[in-house]
């Protein structure tokens, strides 16, 4: 009995540690997650604002939509010399612009993109454009607020070290609760008490968004998000690819090949051939490919595949593709997310999700209320802890608790608690790291250490 006693109290201390003690040094990076996830939720109508000239096609009713091989002539008339088109956008709805990507030899770093009107053949504009996707200066600039604060790689440990210590405020936060629920019954005019019971009302609100926020940002981190890809690839549940690779059989051969390169197949550049734009479309529509959202990538080499993939996040999910042999107009590779590992289903799900997508306008008010409860969350945690502590009581008061914590663990509970952190330091390596930083940094700020025997 008093083993388990000993157990049970040392459980309870060490959660309260993780939930209040440490929640006040790191729920700042949460705050400034939750903030810039909130102002990201808000895109879709920050670019209709904002780039309505270059997103919305203006036509008379009477005006049928051209063959995509002609708008992207209108957009290839207007690039600079030796620009080199990386993917087309068809306009996916008819108030829409089509979008032609397109890279400049001269800047090969960044992406840009020119808007064509599918009636009147218009060029509406030009913007840069970030990623395969064609994201826009917007988007992008929330998105890498967001995700780095503007500070590449190194910035990205901030968004990971919010997502990792999400879950565990969410979940030592459920237990605070559990523990004391009959107290928050308890009227009470005490300001610290007050603040404390609307904290665990909104949190408890917000639960299910906070595990799912921690779990789908970790999924899209950097460090913790590559590990998990290699689990996903040793369970052999990646998400498939296309194979754009052409068999030397399909290749045009040369009859003089073996003059000039004997001991190899050669490969030959062509220039792009702008009906191949119309033909790969109907061929996307012989085999399945309905979505409306939709997006081309054409090859310049004779043994590559052109691409034609659905762009459809929203649910159901449209995300199927096709490689197409232009030679022979034929289709020598296809992927159907109807097939896809359910593990690879549910990352597209909970990445689509997570960026407000996945269910339209519900989707994303859902993600705008839960960052505005995220924000109200944390300052009523703030509002409770100043009413009866400072920055520097905290610490010392965390480095006293951590010090009993562990002299007053036994052997059995000292090595289970150095696993768990082997463990998670391969699924969630920067809040371990955060862990160790913190220590350190009580240690050099040379704060004391209590006397005496540990109570």
């Amino acid at each position: 009995m008093q083993k388990n006693s000993s157990q049970t109290r040392f459980s309870n201390q060490l959660l309260h540690v993780l939930h209040v003690q440490l929640g006040v040094l790191v729920a700042p990076f949460i705050f400034i997650a939750a903030l810039t996830g909130l102002l990201y939720a808000l895109t879709p109508q920050l670019e209709h604002v904002v780039y309505q000239k270059q997103l919305f096609a203006v036509h008379d009713l009477s005006q049928s939509e051209q063959v995509l091989s002609l708008q992207v002539a209108a957009a290839q008339a207007v690039l600079p010399a030796q620009a080199v088109i990386t993917a087309v956008r068809p306009a996916p709805q008819p108030n829409l612009t089509t979008r032609v990507l397109y890279l400049d030899p001269k800047d090969p770093e960044h992406s840009h993109a020119v808007f064509i009107n599918p009636y009147t053949l218009a060029v509406q504009g030009q913007l840069p454009v970030y990623g395969t996707s064609g994201v826009l200066p917007i988007r992008t600039f929330l998105d890498n607020l967001h995700r780095n604060l503007l500070l590449g790689t190194f910035g990205r440990a901030y968004s990971e070290l919010a997502a990792s210590w999400l879950g565990i405020f969410a979940l030592t936060g459920l237990w605070q609760w559990y523990r004391k629920r009959q107290q928050m019954k308890v009227t009470t005019q005490h300001p610290r008490q007050k603040n404390l019971r609307w904290h665990a009302w909104v949190g408890l609100s917000v639960f299910p968004m906070l595990l799912f926020f921690s779990a789908t940002g970790l999924t899209w981190s950097n460090w913790s998000g590559a590990n998990i890809a290699k689990l996903r690839h040793l369970a052999n549940s990646d998400t498939p690819t296309l194979n754009t690779q052409l068999s030397p059989m399909s290749m045009p051969m040369d009859a003089h090949a073996e003059h000039h390169m004997p001991m190899q197949m050669s490969v030959h550049h062509q220039p792009l051939v702008l009906k191949n734009f119309d033909v790969i479309e109907k061929l996307a529509q012989q085999n399945g490919l309905t979505s409306e959202y939709l997006q081309i990538k054409p090859s310049y080499s004779s043994d590559k595949a052109w691409t034609i993939e659905e762009m459809r996040h929203r649910w159901p999910v449209q995300v199927d593709a096709i490689a197409v042999d232009m030679q022979q107009q034929k289709v020598v590779d296809q992927i159907e997310f109807s097939k896809f590992p359910l593990s690879a289903k549910l990352t597209r799900w909970g990445v689509d999700a997570h960026i407000g997508v996945l269910f339209c306008g519900m989707n994303q008010l859902v993600l705008v209320l839960s960052a505005a409860l995220i924000l109200i969350l944390v300052a009523f945690a703030y509002r409770a802890w100043w009413s009866y502590a400072h920055v520097r009581s905290t610490l010392q008061h965390l480095n006293r608790q951590v010090f009993r914590l562990w002299q007053s663990a036994n052997a059995v509970q000292r090595g289970i608690s150095l696993f768990v952190l082997a463990v998670l330091y391969f699924l969630m390596p920067v809040w371990v790291l955060s862990i160790l930083v913190l220590q350190i940094m009580l240690w050099m700020l040379n704060l004391r250490k209590p006397q005496g025997a540990v109570e």
